[in-house]
């Protein structure tokens, strides 16, 4: 077989998906690399090697990342039979992971979402940027790798309302679109009232006290630290468990978006789900929870 890292850049070279795919698969890879090399010695690639690394997956990451990283991990080493780098599959015969059913992380209810805002101080630039952010992952549903990477530019106009150009999840381009609620409109306006480099290709959201002019980028939140200001507020809204995340402020826009009487269909549009199994996971939540079963047992 070629060197370990040589085989895996020539797959991540030959596969085709998104970059952002892409790099989940390269931090995948890396991961099971450090994995194997911390054995002492490293073993052979066998069955019971990728068995032993599932189980530590199963261990240390989310649900989710588990099945993700073992679908890339499976994949390479498709990849490396198809080329000769490999004999066998060492994964070939292993139970394959299950997606789970329903969500790991919950929403937030009314009371806490308000508390969130609360706490917020809006008097100071950094205030407004961070409230204006999360007033669109709670109102529009925004991930943080949209938030990331929205430009001043991609605010626009149609049929009177004001919209933002979105570059969703595993996408290469801006193909859509969410419209501003009267609330995210105005507290964008207040914020970018504060800005000084309004240009079309600048960060919607930029770091506050940088000058971008100066700066060796220009300015954008990195995903690590959009995820980090939301974290914060949560915790001094008392809102932070382990059941919830920065990414609990979507499941709150998609549920109040149902109990507000979307429909599915009106809800997968809105959510920009690409399945609408994703969207029918929070209709079943929300009946189980609105009319249970369970209430009607009478013994």
């Amino acid at each position: 077989m070629v060197p370990w890292q040589e085989a895996c850049e020539r797959f991540l070279q030959a596969i085709d998906v998104s970059p952002n795919t892409a790099r989940t698969y390269r931090e995948a890879l890396k991961t099971f690399t450090r994995w194997w090399n911390a054995q002492s010695p490293p073993p052979p690639l066998g069955p019971e090697t990728l068995k032993a690394y599932r189980e530590w997956l199963r261990a240390h990451r989310a649900a989710n990342t588990v099945l993700t990283y073992w679908v890339a991990l499976r994949r390479f080493f498709q990849f490396a039979v198809s080329e000769g780098l490999l004999e066998r599959n060492p994964v070939e015969g292993i139970k394959g992971l299950r997606r789970p059913r329903g969500h790991l992380k919950r929403d937030l209810t009314r009371t806490e979402l308000r508390r969130l805002f609360e706490v917020i101080d809006r008097s100071t630039e950094l205030g407004k940027r961070d409230y204006a952010m999360i007033t669109l992952m709670v109102r529009n549903g925004l991930r943080i790798i949209e938030i990331h990477r929205a430009n001043v530019g991609d605010l626009d106009t149609r049929q009177g309302r004001k919209i933002l150009h979105i570059w969703g999840k595993g996408r290469d381009e801006r193909d859509e679109f969410v419209v501003l609620a009267e609330p995210t409109e105005r507290a964008l306006l207040e914020y970018l009232g504060c800005r000084k480099d309004l240009s079309p290709e600048a960060p919607l959201f930029a770091k506050v006290g940088t000058s971008t002019a100066k700066a060796k980028d220009d300015g954008r939140l990195s995903t690590r630290h959009i995820r980090r200001r939301v974290t914060h507020y949560m915790k001094l809204a008392g809102v932070k468990t382990d059941k919830t995340s920065p990414h609990s402020l979507r499941h709150s826009f998609v549920t109040l978006a149902i109990e507000g009487g979307a429909s599915l269909l009106e809800a997968q549009t809105a959510a920009r789900h690409r399945s609408i199994q994703t969207t029918m996971i929070y209709f079943h939540e929300h009946g189980r929870l609105e009319n249970p079963v369970e209430d009607r047992i009478e013994i």
